[in-house]
Protein backbone atom coordinates (compact mmCIF):
# COMPACT_ATOMS: atom_id res chain seq x y z
CA UNK A 1 0.00 0.00 0.00
CA UNK A 2 1.27 3.62 -0.29
CA UNK A 3 1.47 6.14 2.56
CA UNK A 4 2.14 10.28 1.95
CA UNK A 5 5.58 11.00 3.85
CA UNK A 6 7.38 14.28 5.00
CA UNK A 7 10.60 13.31 4.41
CA UNK A 8 12.48 16.55 4.83
CA UNK A 9 11.66 20.55 4.90
CA UNK A 10 8.98 21.00 2.25
CA UNK A 11 9.31 17.38 0.85
CA UNK A 12 6.10 15.27 0.75
CA UNK A 13 6.33 11.88 -1.09
CA UNK A 14 4.41 8.53 -1.52
CA UNK A 15 6.12 5.55 -0.32
CA UNK A 16 5.35 1.92 -0.12
CA UNK A 17 4.44 0.47 2.96
CA UNK A 18 3.51 -2.89 4.37
CA UNK A 19 -0.23 -3.47 4.67
CA UNK A 20 -0.95 -3.06 8.39
CA UNK A 21 -2.20 -6.06 10.52
CA UNK A 22 -5.35 -5.67 12.17
CA UNK A 23 -5.39 -6.26 16.20
CA UNK A 24 -7.73 -8.74 18.42
CA UNK A 25 -9.17 -5.70 19.35
CA UNK A 26 -9.41 -2.79 16.22
CA UNK A 27 -10.01 -2.79 12.50
CA UNK A 28 -8.57 -2.06 9.24
CA UNK A 29 -9.79 0.70 7.25
CA UNK A 30 -9.39 1.20 3.49
CA UNK A 31 -9.36 4.75 3.07
CA UNK A 32 -11.96 6.66 0.61
CA UNK A 33 -11.66 10.11 1.78
CA UNK A 34 -8.81 12.48 3.71
CA UNK A 35 -9.13 15.78 4.85
CA UNK A 36 -6.25 18.43 4.36
CA UNK A 37 -6.07 20.61 7.83
CA UNK A 38 -3.90 23.40 6.17
CA UNK A 39 -2.34 24.95 9.49
CA UNK A 40 -0.90 21.86 11.05
CA UNK A 41 -0.25 19.69 8.20
CA UNK A 42 1.30 22.47 6.13
CA UNK A 43 3.95 23.24 9.82
CA UNK A 44 5.05 19.45 9.77
CA UNK A 45 5.10 20.14 5.76
CA UNK A 46 8.06 22.37 6.52
CA UNK A 47 9.21 20.48 9.56
CA UNK A 48 8.43 23.18 11.78
CA UNK A 49 8.34 22.03 15.84
CA UNK A 50 6.23 23.07 18.04
CA UNK A 51 8.59 23.82 20.65
CA UNK A 52 11.91 26.67 20.43
CA UNK A 53 13.86 23.40 21.34
CA UNK A 54 13.06 21.66 18.27
CA UNK A 55 11.88 18.14 20.14
CA UNK A 56 8.78 17.99 19.31
CA UNK A 57 6.49 17.95 16.35
CA UNK A 58 3.14 17.74 18.25
CA UNK A 59 2.27 17.87 21.48
CA UNK A 60 3.52 14.76 22.71
CA UNK A 61 4.98 13.55 19.87
CA UNK A 62 8.85 13.60 19.40
CA UNK A 63 10.39 15.22 16.24
CA UNK A 64 11.50 12.77 13.76
CA UNK A 65 11.47 12.53 9.65
CA UNK A 66 10.25 11.20 7.99
CA UNK A 67 6.97 11.73 9.21
CA UNK A 68 3.14 10.92 8.32
CA UNK A 69 0.94 13.65 7.99
CA UNK A 70 -3.16 14.21 8.12
CA UNK A 71 -5.18 12.84 10.68
CA UNK A 72 -8.92 12.87 9.29
CA UNK A 73 -10.20 9.75 7.35
CA UNK A 74 -12.95 8.84 6.34
CA UNK A 75 -12.96 4.65 4.63
CA UNK A 76 -15.01 1.10 4.88
CA UNK A 77 -13.95 -1.34 7.59
CA UNK A 78 -12.06 -4.25 5.77
CA UNK A 79 -11.26 -6.16 8.88
CA UNK A 80 -12.52 -6.59 11.75
CA UNK A 81 -10.56 -8.16 14.74
CA UNK A 82 -11.91 -11.21 16.86
CA UNK A 83 -12.68 -8.98 19.64
CA UNK A 84 -14.43 -6.53 17.77
CA UNK A 85 -18.21 -6.90 18.33
CA UNK A 86 -19.52 -3.57 17.23
CA UNK A 87 -18.50 -2.68 13.75
CA UNK A 88 -18.45 -5.20 10.81
CA UNK A 89 -16.87 -4.98 7.68
CA UNK A 90 -17.99 -2.85 4.79
CA UNK A 91 -19.36 -0.26 7.71
CA UNK A 92 -18.50 3.32 6.60
CA UNK A 93 -16.30 4.76 9.40
CA UNK A 94 -14.45 8.16 10.79
CA UNK A 95 -11.00 7.22 11.59
CA UNK A 96 -8.20 9.89 12.93
CA UNK A 97 -5.34 8.80 10.80
CA UNK A 98 -2.66 10.30 8.29
CA UNK A 99 -3.13 10.24 5.20
CA UNK A 100 -2.84 6.49 3.59
CA UNK A 101 -4.66 3.74 2.16
CA UNK A 102 -5.23 1.74 4.61
CA UNK A 103 -4.91 1.68 8.24
CA UNK A 104 -4.88 -0.30 11.44
CA UNK A 105 -7.09 1.16 13.85
CA UNK A 106 -8.01 0.61 17.65
CA UNK A 107 -12.01 -0.07 17.57
CA UNK A 108 -12.30 2.65 20.37
CA UNK A 109 -11.24 5.24 18.12
CA UNK A 110 -13.38 4.75 14.89
CA UNK A 111 -16.64 6.00 14.70
CA UNK A 112 -19.63 4.83 12.14
CA UNK A 113 -21.25 6.97 10.15
CA UNK A 114 -24.97 8.45 9.51
CA UNK A 115 -25.97 7.98 6.09
CA UNK A 116 -27.18 10.98 6.09
CA UNK A 117 -23.96 12.73 6.53
CA UNK A 118 -21.80 13.16 3.09
CA UNK A 119 -18.04 11.72 3.40
CA UNK A 120 -16.76 15.15 2.98
CA UNK A 121 -17.95 16.76 6.03
CA UNK A 122 -17.63 13.27 7.68
CA UNK A 123 -13.65 14.03 7.13
CA UNK A 124 -13.83 16.84 8.83
CA UNK A 125 -14.51 15.62 12.28
CA UNK A 126 -10.80 16.32 13.96
CA UNK A 127 -11.10 19.16 12.52
CA UNK A 128 -13.99 20.31 13.69
CA UNK A 129 -13.44 19.26 17.49
CA UNK A 130 -10.53 21.65 17.81
CA UNK A 131 -12.93 24.33 17.32
CA UNK A 132 -15.52 22.57 19.10
CA UNK A 133 -13.51 22.20 22.08
CA UNK A 134 -12.04 26.17 21.80
CA UNK A 135 -15.88 27.45 22.22
CA UNK A 136 -16.67 24.95 24.79
CA UNK A 137 -13.59 25.86 26.83
CA UNK A 138 -14.72 29.44 26.69
CA UNK A 139 -17.81 29.01 28.66
CA UNK A 140 -20.07 31.75 26.67
CA UNK A 141 -23.61 32.13 28.04
CA UNK A 142 -26.61 31.24 26.67
CA UNK A 143 -27.56 33.49 24.00
CA UNK A 144 -24.00 34.52 24.56
CA UNK A 145 -21.94 37.02 22.25
CA UNK A 146 -19.02 34.99 20.34
CA UNK A 147 -15.90 36.79 18.45
CA UNK A 148 -13.84 34.22 16.14
CA UNK A 149 -11.01 36.37 14.67
CA UNK A 150 -9.28 34.34 11.70
CA UNK A 151 -11.56 32.43 9.34
CA UNK A 152 -9.39 29.75 8.55
CA UNK A 153 -10.85 26.07 8.74
CA UNK A 154 -11.03 26.29 12.71
CA UNK A 155 -12.23 29.66 12.99
CA UNK A 156 -15.19 29.07 10.35
CA UNK A 157 -15.59 25.38 12.51
CA UNK A 158 -15.94 27.60 15.55
CA UNK A 159 -18.52 30.25 13.65
CA UNK A 160 -20.40 27.01 12.67
CA UNK A 161 -20.99 25.71 16.18
CA UNK A 162 -21.54 28.88 17.62
CA UNK A 163 -24.41 29.43 15.22
CA UNK A 164 -25.59 26.07 15.63
CA UNK A 165 -25.60 26.85 19.34
CA UNK A 166 -27.64 29.81 19.25
CA UNK A 167 -24.99 32.56 19.93
CA UNK A 168 -24.42 35.86 18.35
CA UNK A 169 -21.08 36.35 15.82
CA UNK A 170 -18.79 38.31 14.42
CA UNK A 171 -15.66 37.47 12.85
CA UNK A 172 -12.76 38.80 11.76
CA UNK A 173 -10.10 37.92 8.64
CA UNK A 174 -8.33 40.31 6.26
CA UNK A 175 -9.28 37.56 3.30
CA UNK A 176 -12.35 38.54 1.46
CA UNK A 177 -13.20 35.22 0.20
CA UNK A 178 -13.53 33.88 4.07
CA UNK A 179 -15.66 36.95 5.21
CA UNK A 180 -17.93 36.38 2.56
CA UNK A 181 -18.11 32.68 3.43
CA UNK A 182 -18.42 33.74 7.06
CA UNK A 183 -21.24 35.73 6.69
CA UNK A 184 -22.82 32.82 3.85
CA UNK A 185 -22.23 30.61 7.42
CA UNK A 186 -24.49 33.29 9.86
CA UNK A 187 -21.66 35.87 11.04
CA UNK A 188 -23.82 38.58 11.96
CA UNK A 189 -20.84 40.79 11.47
CA UNK A 190 -17.93 40.43 9.26
CA UNK A 191 -14.95 42.59 9.16
CA UNK A 192 -11.26 43.29 7.45
CA UNK A 193 -9.38 44.85 10.51
CA UNK A 194 -7.63 46.56 8.02
CA UNK A 195 -10.88 48.35 7.19
CA UNK A 196 -11.41 50.31 10.36
CA UNK A 197 -11.84 49.88 14.14
CA UNK A 198 -13.01 46.21 14.78
CA UNK A 199 -12.84 46.92 18.63
CA UNK A 200 -15.63 49.56 17.82
CA UNK A 201 -17.86 47.57 15.71
CA UNK A 202 -17.92 45.14 17.79
CA UNK A 203 -18.78 47.34 20.08
CA UNK A 204 -21.50 48.81 18.43
CA UNK A 205 -23.00 44.71 17.93
CA UNK A 206 -22.41 43.74 21.11
CA UNK A 207 -23.02 46.45 22.83
CA UNK A 208 -19.66 46.38 25.26
CA UNK A 209 -17.91 43.41 23.12
CA UNK A 210 -17.67 39.94 23.03
CA UNK A 211 -18.57 37.81 26.05
CA UNK A 212 -16.31 35.39 24.32
CA UNK A 213 -13.54 35.47 20.84
CA UNK A 214 -11.72 32.16 19.60
CA UNK A 215 -8.30 33.16 18.41
CA UNK A 216 -7.78 30.96 14.92
CA UNK A 217 -5.41 33.57 13.12
CA UNK A 218 -2.01 31.75 14.60
CA UNK A 219 -0.43 34.94 14.46
CA UNK A 220 -0.04 37.49 17.72
CA UNK A 221 -1.69 40.53 15.64
CA UNK A 222 -4.50 38.26 16.08
CA UNK A 223 -4.16 37.76 19.88
CA UNK A 224 -3.79 41.11 20.25
CA UNK A 225 -6.96 41.46 18.28
CA UNK A 226 -8.83 39.38 20.16
CA UNK A 227 -7.98 41.02 23.03
CA UNK A 228 -9.28 44.38 21.92
CA UNK A 229 -12.93 42.87 21.00
CA UNK A 230 -13.42 41.16 23.85
CA UNK A 231 -15.29 42.29 27.09
CA UNK A 232 -13.81 43.54 30.44
CA UNK A 233 -14.03 40.21 32.48
CA UNK A 234 -14.06 38.30 29.12
CA UNK A 235 -12.42 35.16 28.24
CA UNK A 236 -9.95 35.01 25.14
CA UNK A 237 -9.45 31.37 23.63
CA UNK A 238 -6.35 30.35 22.38
CA UNK A 239 -7.23 27.94 19.86
CA UNK A 240 -4.25 28.34 17.47
CA UNK A 241 -0.81 26.48 17.64
CA UNK A 242 1.69 29.72 17.90
CA UNK A 243 5.61 29.21 17.31
CA UNK A 244 6.30 33.18 17.02
CA UNK A 245 7.49 35.37 19.83
CA UNK A 246 4.67 38.73 20.49
CA UNK A 247 5.62 41.73 19.34
CA UNK A 248 3.08 43.56 21.91
CA UNK A 249 2.77 43.27 25.64
CA UNK A 250 -0.25 41.25 26.21
CA UNK A 251 -0.47 41.98 29.51
CA UNK A 252 0.12 45.79 29.59
CA UNK A 253 -2.26 48.82 29.12
CA UNK A 254 -5.06 47.93 28.16
CA UNK A 255 -5.20 44.46 28.70
CA UNK A 256 -4.42 44.61 32.00
CA UNK A 257 -7.31 46.52 33.27
CA UNK A 258 -9.70 44.50 31.40
CA UNK A 259 -9.17 41.23 33.52
CA UNK A 260 -9.52 39.16 30.73
CA UNK A 261 -9.19 35.30 30.95
CA UNK A 262 -6.88 34.11 28.71
CA UNK A 263 -7.32 29.95 27.78
CA UNK A 264 -5.15 27.95 26.22
CA UNK A 265 -6.99 24.39 24.42
CA UNK A 266 -5.63 21.35 23.56
CA UNK A 267 -7.51 18.06 23.04
CA UNK A 268 -10.42 16.37 25.07
CA UNK A 269 -11.14 16.84 29.05
CA UNK A 270 -11.90 13.55 30.88
CA UNK A 271 -14.24 10.89 29.90
CA UNK A 272 -16.36 12.15 32.85
CA UNK A 273 -16.31 15.51 32.14
CA UNK A 274 -19.53 16.88 30.81
CA UNK A 275 -18.20 17.10 27.14
CA UNK A 276 -15.79 14.36 27.01
CA UNK A 277 -14.51 13.04 23.36
CA UNK A 278 -16.97 10.34 23.27
CA UNK A 279 -19.86 13.09 23.89
CA UNK A 280 -18.52 15.68 21.77
CA UNK A 281 -18.38 13.78 18.75
CA UNK A 282 -22.07 12.67 19.77
CA UNK A 283 -23.10 16.10 19.12
CA UNK A 284 -21.25 17.00 15.98
CA UNK A 285 -22.42 13.94 14.77
CA UNK A 286 -25.82 14.32 15.21
CA UNK A 287 -25.56 18.46 14.24
CA UNK A 288 -23.98 17.51 11.06
CA UNK A 289 -26.49 14.63 10.75
CA UNK A 290 -29.66 16.58 11.16
CA UNK A 291 -27.91 19.27 8.54
CA UNK A 292 -27.68 22.12 12.05
CA UNK A 293 -23.71 22.61 11.30
CA UNK A 294 -23.60 24.52 8.56
CA UNK A 295 -20.23 23.39 7.21
CA UNK A 296 -20.52 23.05 3.63
CA UNK A 297 -19.51 26.50 2.15
CA UNK A 298 -15.90 25.88 3.75
CA UNK A 299 -15.16 23.07 2.35
CA UNK A 300 -13.85 25.12 -1.25
CA UNK A 301 -11.61 22.63 -2.79
CA UNK A 302 -11.68 18.71 -3.92
CA UNK A 303 -8.54 16.96 -5.04
CA UNK A 304 -7.53 13.69 -6.02
CA UNK A 305 -5.53 11.87 -3.58
CA UNK A 306 -2.06 12.02 -6.09
CA UNK A 307 -2.11 15.50 -5.89
CA UNK A 308 -1.58 15.95 -2.34
CA UNK A 309 2.28 16.68 -2.45
CA UNK A 310 1.25 19.69 -5.29
CA UNK A 311 -1.32 20.77 -2.59
CA UNK A 312 0.69 21.20 0.25
CA UNK A 313 3.75 22.67 -2.26
CA UNK A 314 0.96 25.28 -3.58
CA UNK A 315 -0.38 25.66 -0.16
CA UNK A 316 3.44 27.09 1.06
CA UNK A 317 3.40 29.05 -1.46
CA UNK A 318 -0.50 30.60 -0.19
CA UNK A 319 -1.03 30.09 -4.11
CA UNK A 320 -4.21 27.58 -3.56
CA UNK A 321 -6.96 29.65 -1.19
CA UNK A 322 -7.84 26.76 0.47
CA UNK A 323 -9.90 27.17 3.42
CA UNK A 324 -11.16 22.89 4.25
CA UNK A 325 -10.64 20.57 1.23
CA UNK A 326 -10.70 16.51 1.13
CA UNK A 327 -8.63 14.05 -1.06
CA UNK A 328 -10.43 11.35 -2.96
CA UNK A 329 -8.52 8.39 -3.03
CA UNK A 330 -7.50 6.71 -6.97
CA UNK A 331 -5.07 4.76 -7.86
CA UNK A 332 -1.55 6.29 -7.56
Amino acid sequence: MKRLMITGPRQAEFAEAEMPVCAPDGVVVRAQVTAVSAGTEVRVYRAVAVDDEGRFMHETVPFELPVENGYSMVGEVVEVGAEVGELAVGERVFAPVAHKEFAAVAAADVIPLPETIPSEEAAMLSILEVAHQGLRQGEPPPGGNVAIVGQGVIGLSALAYAVALGMRTAVVDTDATRLRIAREMGALLAVNPEDGSVAARGVDLFEDGADVTCEASSNWAGIHTAMEVTRIDGTVVIVARHTEKPDFNPIGHPFLGKRLRLVTTYAFPSETHRWSKRRSFALTLDLLARRQLPIAPMLTHEFSWHELPEVYRRLDDNRLGLIAGTCRLMEI
